[in-house]
């Protein structure tokens, strides 16, 4: 696969955690109930973060760099997914996944830049 193939599938899986993401977040701080559609993805994604011996390298480096970003958030991963779960996360949840949105957009940009040849 080419170089920009690469780059290419990687910017999309960015993108689609990030969307996915920020959709949660846009619904939980309306005060509206996510849906599973928007809530799994999300889940599934902190699962992946979580799992680290079977995390696809992309996940690795998402979860590297929400550690630099949040070294805390990073360590409360099975509370995050818990609260998700239960319906009713706490306001560090919602800091803690508005801080992993951040990491998402920033490499999202980087990705994007790469594809461009920048």
């Amino acid at each position: 696969m080419s170089q920009i193939g690469i780059h290419a599938g990687g910017y999309l899986r960015v993108s689609d955690y990030a969307r996915s993401v920020d959709r949660l977040l846009l619904d939980l701080q309306s005060g509206d109930t996510p849906d599973t559609e928007t809530i799994n993805p999300v889940l599934s994604l902190l699962g992946s973060v979580s799992d680290e011996k079977s995390a696809a390298p992309l996940v690795q480096l998402i979860k590297l760099q929400w550690r630099e970003v949040s070294k805390e958030a990073v360590s409360r991963l099975p509370n995050i997914i818990a609260e998700l779960k239960s319906g009713s996360p706490s306001e560090q949840t919602l800091s803690d996944l508005e801080s992993l949105a951040a990491v998402l957009d920033k490499e999202r940009v980087t990705m994007r830049l790469r594809l461009r040849g920048e």
